[in-house]
């Protein structure tokens, strides 16, 4: 019996435990990010298409981005360096000025449940990435051969993606999915043409079958 109370104590103990490490992985986050809500709740709220018109602000953000660079045909190392820089003086200077810039008033009890959410997606998108690394260095160490075959078969079909769309145009597609995906995803826009894709992909097959 004392043995059976014991396991039964350690089985409660490890998800405690987890629950715990997750909280203080949030709340070191949150205070990472602390200089940044104030500016994260729009960004989500525009990233998310919470008003109809979203959508196109991020279209044409990009759009006018990514024309400037096809007029202006700066170098890799040009382009690479002033997107440092970009980065560098807005992850300067939004903490400084955010309140300021993205004021919402009085910071509420809401304001401070959207910030929890976000910096709960952040820290999801964050543990996906390290699990998908923990699999492929798994996959390594256990099956090298399917680890290579792979890694090289990814490879080998981006390069010939990469040799028949022009590698601008091609950026600005995969910029233009990451920023609009948290919208597709709210909006349940990829789930709702997934299903029609199925659906009509299972109508030709069983239509098929039918004619044999």
């Amino acid at each position: 019996m004392a043995d059976s109370t014991e396991n039964q104590t350690e089985e409660e103990t490890v998800p405690q435990t987890d629950i715990d490490e997750e909280s203080n992985e949030l709340s070191e986050l949150k205070k990472d990010l602390e200089g940044w809500k104030e500016a994260l709740i729009p960004l989500n709220s525009l990233l998310e298409w919470e008003k109809p018109y979203h959508p196109g602000i991020i279209v044409g953000t990009t759009t006018f981005l990514f024309a400037l660079i096809w007029f202006v045909q700066p170098s890799v190392l040009t382009t690479f360096s002033l997107v440092g820089l970009l980065i560098s003086a807005v992850d300067l200077v939004i903490p400084m000025v955010g309140s300021k810039i993205f004021a919402t008033g009085e910071w509420t009890v809401f304001h401070e449940q959207q910030y929890h959410q976000i910096c709960e997606r952040i820290m999801n998108a964050r543990d996906h990435f390290v699990d998908f690394k923990n699999t492929m260095c798994q996959l390594k160490a256990e099956k090298p051969k399917v680890y290579f075959f792979v890694v090289m078969g990814i490879l080998v079909i981006n390069a010939w993606i990469g040799s028949l769309v022009n590698n601008l145009f091609l950026t600005y597609f995969l910029v233009n999915l990451i920023c609009l995906l948290p919208g597709l995803r709210r909006h349940d826009i990829v789930k709702k043409n997934l299903a029609v894709a199925s659906t009509i992909i299972s109508r030709l097959v069983l239509g098929k079958k039918k004619k044999n």
